[in-house]
């Protein structure tokens, strides 16, 4: 084998465009892997996931009444007067004047008539409830991070269909300047097409701008850093058919986490009522208890052990209208919560029929827009054999250019606006944020 050349080797290494120390490109991220790393880290959600450790904390505080509670306790005392009683040349005291006891305390409930049962309960509602506030959290989020990703595709497509507009009116200007030059073509065609073209390079800045703060927006919901490289991959995909109006309305007021909420609210109203009614029913108790302790007749100094047992009952007689005051509460609860399920149910089906009508009204102008786009298509190229053979002027080829990069926008956003109405049918229905 043959020696390769120093300056072979040279020219590999100094031309190869793979360097170890060059980070390598970030991968696209699709809608599923979007939201995936949307709602993995969002702050909000954690809060949100906190609140429900946290109504499961509360929940195991009411469950524990339930259980054995117990105590160890220790006392020391010391008494400086201590009775006696006196007799010649001795004295007998009832009492020493440094006592200890060291003592295990139990108490288990043995029933309190159900009001345990029903703070457990309420406890339980809460949890649900902070569960059902975590999937509304998700299902917001979620459905903000489609709207951004499919904002962020139709403006990119938007910047370039301008660069393409830019790009044919730079040939129209060149072509009129060239005219104008020769003497076929006047100082008002020129102006004309530099007129055009100023304006499409505002309609590109316009563009880029609001592609900017969309980019921005995604970036704040991924946990970017601005200014950090956002390589999508996806489109609009291809809209199905509409789904069933009754159906829908249905699965939106099954489905729908505010419904869901609401629904939470009042079955906690609803506890909160039969908890107040059963808070003057009596405790019944068991107790019992070992310790050591000294200070007993006969032999005060001396540390015996001891076992007491016992069952108490406590009965609530008079508690200045308390009771009163958390039913009357919780009723008030209950009938402002029933009222707002009722105002959702209202809500929803309003919203299903008009997402419904959305989604295909989008529809139909998604198909109008593919007609127009051909129909644009087909009179500029008619346009530009036409100027070619001199027969229509600059100004018509323009339109028609003009007309054609119209279609193509109007295209572009009936296919955002249709993707959108099927999301937000998906959200009206109640369902998870999903590609």
């Amino acid at each position: 084998m043959k020696p390769i050349p120093a300056l072979l080797l040279l020219s590999l290494a100094i031309g190869s465009p793979i360097r170890a120390d060059e980070p390598a490109p970030p991968s696209p991220l699709t809608l599923a892997q979007t939201l995936d790393a949307v709602l993995a880290r969002y702050p909000s959600l954690a809060a949100a996931q906190a609140a429900v450790d946290s109504a499961r904390g509360r929940t195991m505080q009411s469950e524990a009444d339930r259980l054995p509670q117990i105590s160890a306790d220790a006392a020391y005392t010391y008494l400086s007067l201590r009775p006696y009683v006196s007799i010649p040349g001795i004295s007998l005291y009832e009492t020493i004047a440094n006592s200890y006891e060291a003592r295990v305390g139990v108490r288990q409930l043995l029933s309190d008539f159900g009001r345990t049962d029903a703070l457990v309960a309420l406890a339980r509602t809460g949890e649900i409830s902070a569960r059902d506030a975590l999937e509304q959290a998700r299902s917001q989020l979620g459905y903000q991070t489609i709207q951004a990703y499919y904002g962020v595709l139709l403006l990119r497509s938007s910047v370039s269909v301008a660069d393409e507009e830019i790009r044919a009116l730079d040939e129209a200007f060149r072509i009129s300047e060239k005219k104008f030059n020769g003497g076929t073509a006047t100082r008002f065609d020129l102006l004309t097409t530099q007129v055009r073209l100023s304006n499409a390079h505002n309609h590109r800045t316009d563009a880029r701008a609001s592609l900017e703060k969309q980019e921005s927006v995604l970036r704040q919901l991924l946990g970017c850093e601005p200014g950090a490289p956002l390589v999508l991959a996806g489109d609009f995909g291809v809209p199905g058919e509409p789904p069933d109006l009754s159906a829908t309305i249905a699965a939106g007021l099954r489905n729908r986490p505010e419904m869901k909420l609401a629904r939470d609210s009042a079955e906690g109203a609803n506890q909160r009522l039969d908890a107040a009614n059963r808070e003057n029913r009596p405790t019944l108790a068991a107790n019992a208890a070992a310790g050591v302790e000294d200070g007993q007749l006969p032999e005060m100094y001396a540390s015996r052990g001891y076992v007491t047992a016992g069952v108490s009952v406590s009965v609530p007689i008079f508690t200045g209208q308390r009771i009163t005051g958390q039913r009357i509460e919780a009723r008030a609860d209950l009938r402002a919560a029933q009222s707002r399920v009722d105002e959702l149910h209202r809500t929803i089906v309003t919203d299903v029929s008009d997402a419904l009508s959305d989604l295909k009204a989008s529809i139909a102008r998604l198909a109008e827009s593919d007609a127009l786009v051909a129909q644009a298509a087909e009179a500029l190229n008619l346009a530009k054999t036409r100027y070619a053979n001199g027969v229509i002027t600059n100004f018509e080829l323009l339109d028609a250019q003009s007309n054609a990069r119209a279609a193509e926008l109007a295209r572009l956003q009936a296919s955002y606006d249709c993707t959108i109405a099927r999301h937000a049918v998906a959200r009206a229905c109640g369902e998870p944020p999903a590609s």
